[in-house]
C-alpha cells in the first residue's frame, strides 16, 4: 500500500472485508474534509462478494476494479472514477453513481433499483490488456453493459449512454429524460413506463425488444421494428419450415427467427427443429410439446417461456435468459449422430426431479 497526504493508493491487491471497512473510514474523512483523511485509489483490485452496504466512495477512483456479487446497497459512488470496473451480478439497490465515470463498466445481471445515474459518463473506453509498456500490450475498445440487469426506477436522467448494452435488460420506470442513447443496444429487453422525452434515440437498436405503458410513440422516432411478429406471419414461415424439416431440405423453406420480438405467443406442437431464435424475446412464449432439437436460443430472452414437454437437444441456450422457464418432462442431452449437447448458461441449474 502507497500513503501520502493526500491518498491511499492500492494495486493488484485481494481486499478484505476488515480492511475495506478501514478505507472506507479514512475516505469518509477525506469527503468531509476532516483531519486525517486520505482518498482511496485503487487499481485491478478485488472487492468480490464484500458488503460495502452505506459506504460513502464518493471521488474515490476504483480503475478495473471487481465488485461482482458483491452487495452495494446504498453505497456512494458520486463524481467517483470507476473505468472499466465490473459489478456483474452486484446488489446496486439505491447505490449512487451521480456524475460518476462509468467508461466501460459492466453492470451484468446487477440490481440497479432505484439507482442513481443521473449525469453519468457511460461511453465506450479502452481497456489495456496485457503487459503495459511492452510490445504485448494491446488497446481493446469495450461498451458499457447492462445485460440482463433490473433497472426499476432507475435514474439515468442526462446521462451519456452512446453505445451502451442493455440486451435482456429490465427498465420498469426508468427515468432516461435527456439521456444519449444513441446506438444504445435494447435487443431483447423490456421497456415499461420509461420516460424517454428529449432522449436521442438515433440509432437507437430495439429489435425483440416489449414496450408497456410508453408515453411516447417510438415507430415516430426509430427505424427497428417494435410490435411483436403477428401471429398469421409466423404460421406462414414455420410452415415453410416445418415442409423444409418433413422434406429434409427439398421442399419449403428454412427459417430464421433470429432478432425478433415473439413475445406472448403460442408455438406449442410444432415442429421448429435447428431455428434461430438468437437475440429474440421470448418472454411468456408457449414453446410446450414442441421440437426444439439444435435451435437457436443464444441470447435470448425466454423468462417464463413454456418449454415443457418439448425436445431440446442439443439446443444452444448461451446467454439466454431462462428466469421462470419451464422445462418440465423435456428432452435434454445429445442428439444422435451429432455429438451436440443442449448448452444452458453458466451457473444456470435444472431441476432433475422434473425432467
Amino acid at each position: 500500500m502507497k500513503s501520502d497526504s493526500k491518498n491511499i493508493v492500492l494495486t493488484k491487491r485481494i481486499i478484505t472485508q476488515a480492511a475495506l471497512v478501514k478505507l472506507a473510514e479514512v475516505h469518509a474523512r477525506f469527503v468531509n474534509q476532516k483531519r486525517d483523511g486520505r482518498r482511496v485509489i485503487m487499481q485491478n483490485c478485488v472487492l468480490v462478494d464484500l458488503d460495502l452496504e452505506g459506504m460513502c466512495f464518493a471521488q474515490a477512483h476504483f480503475m478495473a476494479c471487481l465488485f461482482s456479487h458483491a452487495n452495494l446497497t446504498d453505497t456512494d459512488f458520486s463524481r467517483a472514477q470507476l473505468f472499466g470496473s465490473t459489478f456483474e451480478s452486484a446488489d446496486l439497490t439505491r447505490a449512487n453513481f451521480e456524475r460518476a465515470d462509468l467508461r466501460a463498466v459492466v453492470f451484468d445481471k446487477a440490481n440497479l433499483d432505484q439507482a442513481r445515474l443521473d449525469r453519468a459518463d457511460l461511453r465506450r473506453g479502452a481497456i489495456i490488456s496485457g503487459d503495459s509498456g511492452t510490445d504485448s500490450e494491446i488497446y481493446r475498445e469495450i461498451r458499457s453493459s447492462f445485460r440482463s440487469a433490473t433497472l426499476r426506477r432507475t435514474n439515468l436522467k442526462n446521462a451519456s449512454l452512446k453505445d451502451v448494452d442493455f440486451t435482456g435488460a429490465i427498465l420498469e420506470g426508468t427515468d432516461l429524460i435527456g439521456a444519449d442513447l444513441r446506438g444504445t443496444r435494447f435487443v431483447g429487453a423490456e421497456l415499461k413506463g420509461v420516460l424517454l422525452s428529449n432522449a436521442r434515440l438515433q440509432e437507437a437498436d430495439l429489435r425483440s425488444a416489449s414496450f408497456e405503458d410508453m408515453a411516447i410513440d417510438l415507430t415516430a422516432v426509430l427505424s427497428t421494428p417494435v410490435e411483436s411478429d403477428s401471429t398469421e406471419t409466423l404460421d406462414e414461415i414455420l410452415s415453410q419450415h416445418e415442409d423444409w424439416v418433413a422434406s429434409d431440405g427439398k421442399q419449403g423453406k428454412r427459417a430464421d427467427l433470429s432478432e425478433r420480438n415473439l413475445s406472448g405467443l403460442d408455438l406449442s406442437g410444432r415442429s421448429l427443429a435447428t431455428i434461430s431464435f438468437a437475440n429474440s424475446n421470448l418472454k411468456n412464449v408457449n414453446l410446450s410439446r414442441s421440437v426444439l432439437a439444435a435451435c437457436d436460443f443464444s441470447n435470448a430472452n425466454l423468462r417464463s417461456a413454456d418449454l415443457s414437454r418439448s425436445d431440446v437437444r442439443a439446443a444452444n441456450f448461451k446467454g439466454a435468459m431462462l428466469d421462470e422457464a419451464k422445462f418440465e418432462e423435456a428432452l435434454i442431452g445429445a442428439l444422435p449422430e451429432t455429438g451436440m449437447e443442449t448448452v444452458f448458461p453458466d451457473g444456470f441449474l435444472l431441476d432433475q426431479e422434473k425432467l
